[in-house]
């Protein structure tokens, strides 16, 4: 009798755990979740630079203000692109020339995964986010990394700054990364600009 009564408070004290969930990006936690993100990526993407030797990219203020402003909207439209409707804020270069960045090369990634929730590899394999390093990782590794233009701003020469902004959308448990790079234009890239 006692092993039955001891099964079943072990039982409902592995469904009392279960029931718990993901804590990820709860009330208490959401803002300190989000900043651990920012960096966990940031860290990511030096490292894939790293590994082509180039260097690390300056974190810029007026960078992540863009990024920021332009997840804001794309997280009320759920529209997953680059331009926005309206005309001040419609492209990469306006907004970050909006959010005080002076240089002329802008370059700019995007990306939404989800986490809690079980996803799928192009290889049909499944797999769900439940850390904040599970997150970057897919990210960063699995989305931008395997995706031609994504990658080449990741690596570029010409980029020097950039901004990374994490936007979650708790209800639908996605999360939305924004990575705006800067630098200046010169040689070949002068000579392209003009044409």
């Amino acid at each position: 009798m006692n092993k039955i009564i001891a099964l079943i408070i072990f039982s409902f004290l592995i469904i009392a755990v279960k029931s718990q969930g993901n804590t990820l990006f709860s009330v208490e936690t959401y803002s300190e979740d989000v900043e651990k993100l920012e960096l966990i990526v940031s860290k990511k993407i030096d490292s894939l630079r790293e590994h082509k030797k180039r260097d690390p990219l300056i974190l810029h203020e007026h960078l992540k203000t863009s990024a920021r402003h332009h997840l804001i909207w794309v997280k009320e439209t759920g529209r997953v692109v680059h331009f926005q409707d309206v005309k001040i804020t419609k492209t990469p270069i306006k907004r970050a020339r909006l959010a005080g960045y002076t240089e002329k090369l802008i370059g700019e990634n995007l990306a939404m995964t989800k986490y809690g929730k079980e996803l799928k590899t192009e290889k049909g394999l499944i797999y769900v986010n439940e850390t904040l390093e599970d997150i970057a990782n897919d990210l960063v590794n699995n989305i931008w990394r395997k995706s031609k233009g994504h990658y080449k701003n990741i690596i570029g020469k010409e980029f020097k700054d950039h901004g990374v902004a994490i936007a979650v959308d708790t209800h639908h448990h996605k999360v939305y990364v924004m990575q705006v790079l800067g630098g200046e234009v010169k040689g070949k890239q002068q000579k392209k600009r003009r044409k």
